[in-house]
Formats: structure tokens, C-alpha cells, sequence
């Protein structure tokens, strides 16, 4: 007899004609219990039921089709044909279920044009790129009569951590439904304590280790709190109180501020780019040569963090122009090149009036200089410190959430959303490396007076202080 825990009885309990996305901590029971609908929903609909369970990796979905052999051997007995180098298993019902692996569109392809009733993508936040779901999606076809439906389940973490957050578990209260896409959802957390079949404490033991010394991810990974896993690589550095400033910049950005333009390009993925400045250390509340993060630029699809809108080097110039044109900002500064075009991305921009050169690449280096920036910022002690205003949407949807690469842990997962980290990392070691004028630039941008676009009740040159909203500790 197979028994569901409470919080997969109540998982189960939830109208089937609504998607679930069943996350939180690890080890609360999300993959039996997914397992558990594919039992009920073969079990009612019979030979017209087609599930579909996917995991990135070979290895990992081999794992989760040995747990749902054993419970179908429990549920039909010798009657159930499985065939493990098909991965399917057909019963005596008739129904049939397929289990594989989803890592890009090679896998995909075993899928495309094929009819499914029921699809599980097991831990969702693995994968690297969501296209292959979505295209999945498509793959949900059945007879009249049958609710067709997907099931996700994903611990915090992972490449896709910014999404999840910002698409589900930021949209709506736990088992509540709301729409996303035209499809109705329900969010079904779980954590530790919900899973009575495990040695917590064991358990507890064994997350520790596989998080070395990551105390954020170990307590999103307990508790089941997405934003406690935010700055799993910045973990106790980066701080939206501390460093988040206002959407309105109250000091006019003359010649002393030093601004410079910092950008990481990107076609299929986003470009991010940024409005920086260099503190004077006479104006507000900054030491000397702290940076700023004024602006921001990112062409990035509103649901996906990882996927940008495309746009020509002649777009981009155009809207990076009139960013800077709010500001009275320069249009020089730095940005990563990428081939491609008849000529470097650079070159095409410094004809359109925006001249970059390439940034400093050292990666280690970067973050460590980034951390010690953000560090210097809480700790309020006289060092340059680095802010960013909350017009860097993207910056903050996305930088706080970024993981650690398991393998270098000195560096980020690049799998993940790290376009505008990466644009951030420039702009550090731009301030880093200089300590006058950011560049000489060919097209400079004439200045426009910066105090036309500053809310009347700002003063042009106002007291340091915190008089204007920035948080103090």
C-alpha cells in the first residue's frame, strides 16, 4: 500500500485542471509526490493516460524512474512491462508512461510531434535553458474529458532561481491560484519537516556538506525560502536595505562625478548597461571614488531573465543615448565585444556616438573587488563603497539570486542570469583601474543640464545626509 504524507495528500487534493509548482526546501517529499499524481492520473484515465517525466540529466531521471518502477510494482504487480532502455512502462490498463532526459534539442527532438496527458519536469531549476519546457508545453494533447496539466517541482538555487522567484513563488501566497500565460497555477511548498519517512537530523548533516560553506543556500534549503537563497554568491554582502538606493538621483551629474558607461552585450541573451559614476567625495553621503550604478539598460524578455530581445548594434546605440542623455552622463566608457558583424560590435557602436573599450576580464578578481566594494558600503567605514539605485530593475532581479559555480567557487554559475553581474564586474574594475577621467571619447555627448530632469523638490546641491530616502544602517 502506497501512503501519501500529509503535504502530498493535500498535493493531490488540488483541482487537476490546474499546474502545480511544487517547491521548497529539500527532502519535503516534491518527487514522490509528483510521482504520486502520475499514479493517480494513469490509474483514472487509462489507456487514454500519457505521462511525461523529464529531468536534465540521464543519471538523474534513471534515479526517479527506479522509485516510480517500485510503485507501480506495488499498484499493478507483474502486470506493469518496463523497459528501461525505452524508459517507458506500460500497464495493464493500457496506460503508458515515458520518462527522459531534457538538457537541450537534441533531447527535445525525441519528443516533438508526440501526444502527452500529463507532464513533470523534476527539479526545474536545474536546467540550464527553459525553452525545452516550453516547448513541451505544446506536447500536452489528449482526449476530450482528460485535464491536461503540468507539475514542476525545484529547490531554491540553481540557474533558474531568478525565474521561479519572479514568475511564481513572487506572484502569490502558497496554495492560492493565479494566472500566469493564460494558465492557471498553484503554488505547493514543502520543507523538511514535511517528510516524516527522513532522519532529519541526518539529513540536515548531509545538505551541510553539499553546501560547503554556503550558509544562505543551506537555510533556503531547510526552510524552503526563496529569498533567503538570494546572494548565495554575495551571500551577506549584497543588501537591498544597505545598498539599494532611490529610483530619483538627487545630485546633478557634472564633471566632477566622472560617469562612464559600462555594458556586457548580449543578442539572444540580454545586454545590460549601465550609467556609472565615480564619487567626488565633497557631494552626499559617498566617500571619494565610491561607485554608483545610476542607470540601467537591459534588453531582456519580461518572463525570462536568461533570454534578451535581440536588438541591432543600431537600436542599442540609440536607446543607450538617450539614456544618457537624462543624465547629462558621458556616452564612453567600457563594454565586452563580441564578433559576428562585418565589423566588432565597438567599432559599429563608436560610429553610432557610443564609444566603449573592452573592460578588464579577470573574473576572480572582479567579484572579489565587487564584494569588497559591497562590503565596504554596509560596514560604512570611510572606504569606497559601491550603490545602485533601484532603476536597476534588472540588477536587482536578478544579481541576488546568483549561485556559486560548484566546481570554482571563487566565481559565479555562468548558467544562470549573470548578464547584469557580469556588466556590474566592468564597472568595478573600471573604477578600480582609474582614478581620473574614464576615457577619452571620439563622439562625446553634449551635456544636457541635468537639473531639468531632477524632481522640483530636489536641490541642485543638496547637504549630505539621508535626507533623500537612502538607507541608513
Amino acid at each position: 500500500m502506497i501512503s501519501p504524507t500529509p503535504y502530498q495528500a493535500t498535493v493531490l487534493s488540488v483541482p487537476e485542471n490546474w499546474n502545480l509548482l511544487m517547491a521548497g526546501g529539500r527532502g519535503g517529499g516534491k518527487s514522490t509526490g509528483a510521482l504520486l499524481l502520475v499514479l493517480r492520473h494513469v490509474e483514472k484515465y487509462g489507456d487514454k493516460a500519457r505521462p511525461l517525466i523529464v529531468r536534465e540529466t540521464h543519471k538523474a531521471i534513471t534515479e526517479l524512474e527506479e522509485q516510480l518502477d517500485g510503485f507501480l510494482s506495488v499498484a499493478y504487480g507483474k502486470g506493469v512491462r518496463h523497459n528501461r532502455a525505452e524508459h517507458t512502462f506500460r500497464l495493464p490498463n493500457g496506460a503508458m508512461i515515458e520518462c527522459g532526459q531534457l538538457d537541450g534539442p537534441n533531447a527535445y527532438k525525441k519528443y516533438q510531434g508526440r501526444s502527452f496527458t500529463l507532464l513533470i519536469v523534476d527539479e526545474f531549476g536545474l536546467l540550464a535553458d527553459r525553452r525545452w519546457v516550453d516547448l513541451l508545453k505544446s506536447n500536452l494533447r489528449g482526449a476530450e474529458g482528460i485535464p491536461l496539466r503540468e507539475v514542476r517541482t525545484a529547490n531554491p538555487g540553481g540557474p533558474l532561481h531568478a525565474l521561479i522567484h519572479q514568475n511564481f513563488i513572487a506572484r502569490q501566497l502558497a496554495w492560492h491560484p493565479y494566472e500566469l500565460d493564460g494558465e492557471t497555477w498553484v503554488n505547493c511548498p514543502s520543507t523538511l519537516i514535511d517528510n516524516p519517512h527522513l532522519d532529519h537530523e541526518d539529513y540536515k548533516r548531509r545538505l551541510r556538506a553539499a553546501c560547503g560553506n554556503d550558509d544562505e543556500l543551506f537555510r533556503a534549503w531547510i526552510n524552503g525560502d526563496w529569498n533567503i537563497a538570494r546572494g548565495a554568491f554575495f551571500g551577506g554582502t549584497l543588501d537591498e536595505k544597505v545598498h539599494m538606493l532611490p529610483v530619483a538621483w538627487p545630485y546633478p551629474i557634472t564633471k566632477e562625478w566622472r560617469s562612464y558607461l559600462a555594458m556586457d552585450w548580449g543578442s539572444s541573451a540580454p545586454s545590460v548597461t549601465y550609467v556609472c559614476v565615480k564619487a567626488p567625495g565633497d557631494i552626499g553621503p559617498f566617500p571619494r571614488n565610491s561607485l554608483i550604478l545610476i542607470d540601467e539598460l537591459a534588453t531582456v524578455e519580461p518572463n525570462d531573465p536568461n533570454e534578451g530581445l535581440r536588438w541591432p548594434p543600431g537600436k542599442l546605440a540609440e536607446a543607450i543615448t538617450e539614456m544618457c542623455g537624462r543624465w547629462g552622463a558621458n556616452t564612453y566608457g567600457v563594454g565586452d565585444d563580441a564578433a559576428g558583424l562585418q565589423d566588432t560590435l565597438l567599432e559599429v557602436l563608436r560610429e553610432l556616438g557610443v564609444d566603449l573599450r573592452r573592460p578588464q576580464k579577470q573574473r576572480v578578481a572582479g567579484w572579489a573587488a565587487m564584494r569588497q566594494l559591497l562590503h565596504n558600503a554596509k560596514e560604512r567605514n570611510g572606504l569606497p563603497g559601491m550603490w545602485i539605485t533601484a532603476r536597476c530593475k534588472y540588477f536587482w532581479q536578478t544579481v541576488p539570486f546568483i549561485q556559486r559555480d560548484p566546481s570554482r567557487p571563487e566565481d559565479v554559475l555562468t548558467t544562470g542570469p549573470d548578464h547584469a553581474a557580469d556588466a556590474a564586474r566592468y564597472a568595478v574594475m573600471e573604477q578600480q583601474g582609474t582614478s581620473g577621467q574614464i576615457n577619452t571619447p571620439r563622439n562625446p555627448l553634449r551635456h544636457i543640464d541635468p537639473r531639468s530632469y531632477l524632481p522640483q523638490h530636489y536641490p541642485t546641491n543638496p547637504r549630505p545626509g539621508s535626507e533623500f530616502g537612502f538607507h541608513q544602517r
